[in-house]
């Protein structure tokens, strides 16, 4: 039969597995979702650029569109993050940020991610 110390031993270790794969799992999930939601904004970057180059639209406008997206994915952007040079044809926008990932256990970022695009705008052919 098996002794009961060793039956709690088993628990123990098949517990701090279950912990090791929950932690493993969460931080994968966090880390997934954050390069998506960069992929979404790295799209409508290139979007944006487009757009504003070819109706010759303000920085404001430029930078308005760009937080609201960022807001909407959840993506840490402020407005000084964003650089914009030229208008129009000559337009060139920067985007550069850092992302957190979240450790459960942990209340501040355990690690993070840097993010940067750079978009010119392209004639249309």
């Amino acid at each position: 039969m098996i002794d009961e110390s060793t039956l709690r031993r088993k628990r123990l270790v098949l517990l701090f597995w279950v912990l090791i794969a929950f932690f493993y799992f969460y931080l994968s999930f966090d880390y997934i979702r954050i390069a998506m939601n960069n992929d979404k904004l790295g799209e409508y970057v290139h979007y944006v650029v487009q757009l504003a180059g070819n109706e010759s639209r303000s920085q404001r406008e430029i930078k308005a569109l760009l937080l609201v997206r960022a807001d909407e994915l959840g993506v840490p952007l402020n407005s000084d993050q964003i650089r914009i040079q030229g208008s129009g044809q000559s337009l060139k926008i920067s985007v550069t940020y850092d992302v957190d990932i979240d450790v459960p256990i942990f209340r501040s970022g355990f690690y993070s991610k840097h993010y940067e695009h750079k978009v010119s705008y392209r004639q249309p052919r």
